[in-house]
């Protein structure tokens, strides 16, 4: 019967897509911006956009974001199956979406050269990377250029005269991160290891922090910044994305010239994050608020605060923060679970990729013993940029933060992988 219900509300959005698709009278029509994607080639999912806009003299900086809450009611049997997935999570063998595949792919992903519904931030920063002004509207968009990481780095690095808009967004957004980091932001950029599933093989790919996943990733951050400063002025409830301070936050940022062996150092520093409706600090991104508004069409927190927006700037009843509380705990619950999910996906799948690879010697650096008198600890594949629990048999004193190299014995063991040093 849920399932009839749910088919039913999903026949109703696509019928009114269709009808509102050329009559959104509220909505700002923003289609005349040229307007990128930035994502994986194999990206279904493509949640935002960028564009740049010339006005007097001044470079306005758009952000937009898919806006599912369009179509999608509060409560409904779509919404109350989303709430309880909150979030779409990535395995290796399967994808487990959110919100309905066909709804993604024919109604809230910002696919290329199609006009889709969003909620757009346009913003002009000062010299410093301070907020000169801005304002969040309804909107009608269109893509122009859907993009890889690779072609955007291109198009930043070369920054050809007809396509010059990335770099400039580029230029922009470095001012922005600059601005957090004079007020205290302590971000980790680092290149990292991932494993997918390619013809049923595990296979590792090095993510590293070119300037287009920089671009997206500070945009994504101004976005929830701005959008958790626009909430709490207008005392709308929301979740608001957390994270205090601990005692020993920068007490080891000096601890040692090794870029790899500080950056776990400070992971380990960083204070938990979690949802909550009081607007407090995000010490890491060095904000005094800040909220997941990005992703609504793959996490619920996120599609809760486009509920109320959407509400907001249409003057409809909001959501009552008893409710919105009560989700977040749920919310905080369920995405550590999903996290644990994903994690144990992707531990099991390095496992397989060890026993399957033929390289049997690694260069290593030691993070942290968690067990000596086992050997059990953390080792950092220097060439493959993963990190791991593993057991090193070794017969003489190795210190944190050496670099040393190791031999796999194929040895497995209550899901650890054995280690034998080889020389220091």
């Amino acid at each position: 019967m849920c399932d009839q219900i749910i088919i039913s509300e999903i026949n109703n959005v696509i019928s009114k897509f269709k009808q509102l698709k050329n009559s959104n009278v509220y909505k700002q029509d923003l289609t005349y911006l040229k307007t990128y994607t930035i994502d994986e080639s194999h990206t279904t999912e493509i949640d935002d956009a960028i564009s740049l806009e010339r006005i007097s003299g001044k470079y306005k900086l758009w952000i937009h974001i898919a806006s599912p809450s369009s179509y999608i009611e509060f409560d409904s049997a779509i919404d109350r199956k989303a709430r309880k997935l909150n979030s779409t999570v990535y395995l290796s063998t399967n994808t487990q979406y959110m919100l309905p595949e066909i709804l993604i792919d024919k109604v809230f992903s910002l696919r290329e050269q199609e006009t889709r519904d969003a909620l757009s931030l346009g913003v002009i920063l000062n010299s410093d990377g301070s907020v000169f002004d801005s304002e969040i509207v309804q909107s009608l968009i269109k893509v122009n250029y859907r993009l890889n990481y690779i072609e955007a780095d291109e198009l930043i690095d070369y920054a050809p005269k007809e396509e010059q808009d990335l770099n400039i967004i580029s230029t922009i957004l470095q001012k922005r991160k600059n601005w957090r980091k004079n007020l205290g932001s302590m971000e980790i950029v680092e290149s990292y290891g991932k494993i997918f599933v390619v013809d049923n093989i595990p296979t590792l790919k090095i993510i590293d922090p070119t300037l287009s996943r920089q671009l997206i990733s500070e945009a994504m951050i101004l976005y929830g910044n701005l959008i958790s400063e626009y909430t709490n002025n207008n005392k709308i409830p929301v979740p608001y994305r957390v994270q205090e301070s601990r005692d020993e936050f920068r007490k080891n940022n000096n601890y040692t010239e090794n870029e790899i062996l500080k950056n776990f150092l400070l992971k380990k520093c960083m204070g938990k994050t979690y949802y909550s409706t009081k607007p407090l600090v995000h010490k890491s991104l060095g904000l005094t608020s800040y909220l997941h508004a990005t992703s609504p069409i793959r996490r619920y927190s996120d599609l809760l605060v486009h509920y109320q927006l959407n509400s907001f700037l249409n003057k409809h009843d909001l959501i009552s923060k008893e409710i919105i509380d009560k989700y977040i705990v749920y919310i905080n619950n369920s995405s550590r679970q999903n996290v644990i999910k994903y994690r144990e996906d992707q531990k099991s799948l390095l496992y397989k990729w060890f026993q399957i690879n033929p390289f049997k010697e690694y260069q290593v650096i030691l993070l942290s013993w968690i067990n000596k008198y086992k050997n059990i600890c953390i080792l950092y594949f220097v060439e493959y940029s993963i990190s791991m629990i593993c057991n090193l048999n070794c017969r003489i004193n190795i210190s944190i933060g050496d670099k040393i190299s190791v031999r796999d014995t194929t040895t497995c063991y209550e899901e650890i992988i054995y280690f034998q040093l080889i020389s220091p």
